[in-house]
């Protein structure tokens, strides 16, 4: 059961697409557009660690946005409890559950 159900604030991490190295594609999160959203639910999904060369830790989370929120694409990061998270596959749209669905979103935090 999540806690503090839509009582949280995340921060969308929006970057633009730059030319790097070889004239390759990439997003600059230096220069990324942040966007608050408050009233959504965020609670732990699971986690795992490796132990081998090199230990790793990888957490996830699932983000529950509220209605007429802005859409999280993949290509997103989030910011929450001063951690950053990757959008983990393509978010659902949610107007596919109705007009009143927020959006969910799964999140994943590599560390290590």
């Amino acid at each position: 059961m999540p806690g503090h159900i839509g009582r949280q604030t995340v921060v969308l991490l929006d970057a633009p697409l730059v030319t790097g190295s070889y004239n390759k594609q990439v997003r600059d999160w230096g220069s990324a557009v942040e966007t608050e959203v408050r009233r959504v639910t965020v609670d732990y999904t699971g986690s795992s660690e490796t132990k081998s060369a090199s230990d790793q830790t990888v957490t996830t989370a699932r983000l529950f946005m509220p209605p007429r929120a802005p859409q999280v694409t993949e290509w997103m990061r989030v910011r929450w409890q001063d951690r950053t998270w990757e959008v983990d596959g393509v978010p659902a749209v949610p107007e596919q559950a109705g007009p009143l669905s927020g959006q969910v979103v799964d999140l994943k935090e590599v560390a290590g």
